[in-house]
């Protein structure tokens, strides 16, 4: 018994391999046609699935539930952030605003605190934004003097302080628990018991393209064929 979610990717992860072994054998193959005077003329054959059907019959053994995420305590949050700004300014020679700890504070809270009790899933990207969000308007409103780049440089430092402490258990999505055994599914034939699965795997390639960057160099990304 396997997680329905992990066959299946099995599945495609399989396919995946199959393309590469193909191709690396078209390449081989290309390297003996291009030796031989015989041959290298002639077109080197290469392998491609465009798609493949697979027809799969299983029994549903159990469903799992997801869990949803739970958030650290706000007040943990916006302390661990404000002790993180006084002493980024502190550092930095910049004189601190009682306005700004004020307000930074009972936004963040407050915006934490919604969340908390939204009902929607608790990530960490969400909590982070938050955080950034309020530090961004608190900013704005105490009027402290920051270059551009140290904005940058204490929200880089907000968003990796928040991410490592937001979530003190990461949702889990629910599963099905599936048996694939050809045993187990001939044993249970009916068709209230077993289930087919009819899904379709298109090919799609990716090609890798380089550009030359603003500093001289060379980026290099994937991208559709």
């Amino acid at each position: 018994m396997a997680d329905l979610g992990d066959l299946l990717g099995s599945f495609m992860s399989g396919l995946i391999r199959a393309r590469r072994m193909a191709d690396e054998q078209t390449a081989a193959l290309a390297e003996y046609y291009k030796s031989n005077p015989l041959l290298e003329g002639l077109s080197v054959p290469r392998i491609r699935i465009p798609e493949l059907t697979i027809d799969m019959p299983f029994i549903v053994e159990n469903h799992v539930s997801g869990e949803k995420g739970v958030m650290e305590d706000p007040r943990k949050i916006a302390d661990s952030a404000i002790a993180l700004v006084n002493e980024y300014l502190s550092k930095s020679d910049i004189k601190s605003n009682p306005t700004f700890h004020k307000l930074f504070e009972k936004e963040v809270l407050s915006q934490l605190a919604s969340a908390n009790k939204s009902g929607l899933p608790i990530m960490k990207e969400a909590v982070v934004r938050t955080v950034q969000s309020t530090f961004t308007n608190a900013l704005a409103k105490s009027k402290i003097a920051l270059t551009t780049l140290q904005k940058d440089n204490l929200a880089k430092a907000l968003r990796d302080k928040i991410s490592a402490i937001s979530v003190v258990k990461e949702q889990t999505s629910s599963s099905i628990v599936a048996n694939i055994r050809t045993a187990d599914v001939k044993e249970q034939t009916s068709t209230t018991s077993v289930v087919r699965l009819k899904i379709t795997l298109k090919e799609e390639g990716l090609e890798w393209a380089t550009q030359a960057s603003e500093s001289g160099g060379v980026i290099r990304t994937l991208q559709p064929e």
